[in-house]
């Protein structure tokens, strides 16, 4: 049996060394890459608010005016990414009676949650609009 010599022990200490930081530093990247990937994908995702509305049938076109105006306003509240408010023009005539839908999308459900629903305009807007409704429907969802 060969007896093993200074410089093969440490050209083997070397190679292990060699390895072993090339596996740990091709695990911390790969493991980094995966954490962007994951924040990436949340950063994508956005939380839909949909409200459907059934209005009165007695409401004035000035009511409805003035509640158009109200909720576009709602874009005005931090974390309010994207808003629309519109008329269902639906011809399968599925809507149960709801005539109107305001969607608007969020980042996080604590932008939702935290800064929009109590948010003073959010609820001045419901002090205005749920007197001239007949039924609100609330869904949220990601997307």
């Amino acid at each position: 049996m060969k007896k093993i010599g200074v410089t093969d022990r440490l050209s083997f200490l070397i190679l292990g060394v060699f390895y072993s930081l090339t596996f740990l530093v091709g695990y911390l990247h790969v493991s980094d890459r995966e954490n962007e990937k994951d924040i990436e994908i949340l950063d994508s995702k956005k939380l839909i608010h949909l409200v459907l509305i059934e209005f009165q049938s007695s409401m004035s076109s000035s009511d409805f005016q003035l509640i158009t105006d109200s909720a576009y306003s709602l874009q005005q509240i931090k974390g309010v990414k994207e808003l629309n408010f519109g008329k269902n023009t639906s011809p399968e005539g599925l809507n149960k009676g709801y005539t109107h839908s305001l969607s608007m999308k969020f980042s996080s459900a604590y932008d939702r949650d935290s800064i929009y629903l109590p948010h003073e305009i959010h609820q001045k807007f419901v002090k205005l609009f749920v007197p001239f409704t007949e039924s609100v429907l609330v869904y949220d969802y990601w997307e």
